[in-house]
């Protein structure tokens, strides 16, 4: 199957946008304690099973039930860097001021009307992801909107709606080292770390639009000084869908340039399904003509010389077969590359139960080392057009699987199901859970109402930052700088810091780089960056004028004051710098031409670059390196033309 582009217009695609981005405070939501994660070795472990809960209105959310049939056992990892609260064994504190107000500004930089009174909600997952068995949510404003810029060919600009902003508890992180099977771990050093959730309008006609929207609703975020940086602290969902299919939310694109080949995939593997809908139609089969009849056929397979059937046997697993009417040729139908129908019966099956997948007629079986003979008798038992599915396992577990298949063969009839879904670094995506809908949420008995000051939300709208494209504008301008330049430093919030170093004399060109580059660079060798402050580059700048390092040090001393930010500052620039004179610098180029000489007078002007190794050993960090190669030159020329 190609990554092929559509006729978005033709197909009635429409997406929307959920953002989840962590805001900087020092304490969680909920709670007193630290919003910080750890690499501790856990103190404690906590098991818990969930079982779901009637919603508002007396009914259960369908996506509950599926994740209760799961039966996953949840293990908890318990740090002391959190408290009760996260454990659900004490009630949750007054909901986070900063946090708060900070959520407010960010909805008011998107145009929304902040309410004058919100309610923390109960948001039922069972997913094992929140020990108490749900997320505190509330509205903080609606109906605001924001400006898309798009490629100048198809339009210059939309306006993408903005439907609600919440602020919400993060919920914990999944421990992937220890978690096996069903039995599932969480951290729960991330649970209660303060989020706005941003959620737009379904709007957007094309991959191209939700690229600009995803791109400008990051742009905003991050240039609003009040977000976490660094990787997982900002997270984007898609809701896409096609006239003629249904909403799908894809979750788990971190690459902007991820998003086109994820939306294209969709759109291809929701084509398909409504394609074999209108093939059973074309067939005249109704769910009606598919019961639930399975099929022991364990003693079909006694004497079989597959590898896989000899296993099971050994482990005392069964062989039931499932078969299903007027669906031959359908379940090797591809739908993502290399993943056919019959692999979406098999990512339910992983997801809901302990078996590794399942087998179907219209794979190669012989790649399972079955017989001609096993193949054709299967085959000739069954009605015609009737495909099969084969499950192996333990009794309960194996009529397990076949009961999910069935469910998910039946909702075949409906064309697409809405659920969720995890996409990889290929853009292909696998099936997560349903999707939740409006039956988990209701109103939370442990906190009151809270009031909204609109004294407070006046003086925000007062003070609310130059808009990023405005400062862009402003900054690509006022210091011939790229647009490229300009963009990055606004989004990771350090255009102020830029535009003070340039004032106090510090070369443009070196802050660009510094800013731009060696901090990027220095990030990605695994340095956390966060650790190094605006005051700490406004000191690097004031003692590089001051002659006590040259730029060539820059890079080391950023990088240990990332792996070592409580020390002295200066002892740091004692040892990595120290500074040079001309003076001493000519002294120490004397000693090596001396040292040399033989070299010199091998080599003449060719032995620059060697002599300029062993000066630069001593003065790197100590004085320019423009300066050091300008006097190397003169005195080696000098040398030379005696």
């Amino acid at each position: 199957m190609k990554n092929e582009t559509h006729d978005y217009e033709a197909l009635g695609f429409k997406a929307g946008i959920e953002i989840h981005a962590q805001l900087s405070s020092e304490k969680k939501l909920f709670c007193h304690c630290p919003a910080v994660l750890t690499q501790d070795e856990p103190q404690s472990i906590v098991q818990r099973k969930f079982r779901p809960v009637l919603g508002e209105m007396g009914v259960y959310d369908p996506a509950l039930l599926v994740e209760f049939k799961k039966g996953h056992t949840i293990f908890y990892e318990v740090f002391e860097s959190i408290c009760t609260y996260e454990l659900d064994e004490t009630p949750p504190f007054q909901i986070n001021d900063e946090a708060l107000y900070s959520c407010i500004k960010l909805a008011k930089m998107m145009n929304c009307t902040i309410v004058e009174e919100t309610s923390v909600c109960r948001k039922n997952y069972l997913d094992g992801s929140v020990p108490c068995g749900f997320q505190r949510t509330a509205l903080v404003g609606y109906n605001g909107h924001i400006n898309i810029k798009i490629a100048p060919s198809v339009i210059d600009e939309i306006q993408l709606p903005i439907t609600w902003i919440y602020i919400e508890e993060d919920a914990a992180r999944k421990d992937n080292e220890r978690t096996k099977g069903n039995q599932i771990y969480f951290k729960l050093d991330r649970l209660g770390i303060p989020l706005i959730e941003i959620v737009t309008h379904h709007n957007l006609s094309s991959p191209t639009e939700v690229v600009s929207a995803a791109r400008t609703l990051g742009m905003l975020i991050k240039s609003s000084g009040i977000a976490r940086k660094g990787l997982g602290t900002l997270r984007q969902d898609l809701n896409v869908s096609i006239k003629e299919g249904n909403r799908v939310e894809l979750k788990g694109i971190q690459l902007l340039q991820l998003i086109p080949r994820a939306i294209n995939i969709e759109i291809q593997r929701q084509k398909g399904l409504v394609a074999i809908k209108k093939e059973l139609q074309k067939r005249g089969i109704h769910p009606k003509d598919i019961p639930l009849r399975i099929l022991d056929v364990s003693d079909h397979f006694s004497n079989s010389s597959s590898k896989l059937i000899q296993s099971a046997f050994k482990s005392k697993d069964m062989v039931f077969l499932f078969p299903v009417v007027g669906f031959k040729g359908l379940l090797g139908r591809e739908l993502q590359p290399n993943k056919h129908f019959g692999t979406e019966l098999s990512d339910r099956v992983k997801s809901f139960t302990s078996l590794k997948g399942i087998i179907h007629s219209d794979e190669d079986l012989k790649e399972y080392n079955f017989s001609d003979t096993e193949i054709l008798t299967l085959s000739s038992s069954l009605e015609k057009d009737c495909a099969f599915v084969i499950a192996i396992g333990k009794d309960v577990e194996a009529r397990r699987a076949l009961s999910f298949v069935h469910e998910r063969i039946l909702s075949t009839f409906d064309g697409v199901p809405q659920e969720t879904r995890h996409v990889n670094t290929e853009g292909i995506s696998t099936f997560t859970r349903d999707l939740h809908g409006r039956s988990r949420l209701y109103p939370d008995t442990d906190l009151p109402p809270i009031t909204i000051d609109p004294g407070r939300v006046k003086i925000i709208e007062k003070t609310l930052p130059v808009p990023f494209w405005k400062r862009i504008q402003r900054l690509n301008k006022k210091y011939s700088i790229s647009t490229d330049i300009a963009e990055g430093l606004v989004y990771e919030d350090n255009a102020d810091i830029f535009e003070e170093l340039i004032l106090k004399g510090a070369p443009s060109k070196l802050v660009v780089t510094t800013m731009t580059q060696t901090l990027t660079a220095i990030s990605r060798g695994g340095v956390n960056i966060d650790n190094i402050t605006n005051n700490h580059l406004i000191k690097i700048f004031e003692a590089l004028a001051a002659n006590k390092f040259s730029k060539e040090a820059i890079p080391e001393i950023l990088t240990y004051l990332g792996e070592h930010p409580t020390k002295s500052f200066d002892k740091i620039v004692s040892e990595f710098g120290g500074g040079m004179s001309e003076e001493e610098l000519d002294q120490v180029i004397t000693d090596i031409l001396i040292t040399s000489r033989n070299l010199v007078k091998e080599r003449g002007m060719n032995a620059f670059s060697p002599l300029m190794g062993l000066v630069m050993k001593k003065a790197r960090g100590k004085i320019d390196g423009k300066i050091v190669s300008d006097l190397l030159q003169k005195r080696l020329k000098e040398k030379v033309l005696r």
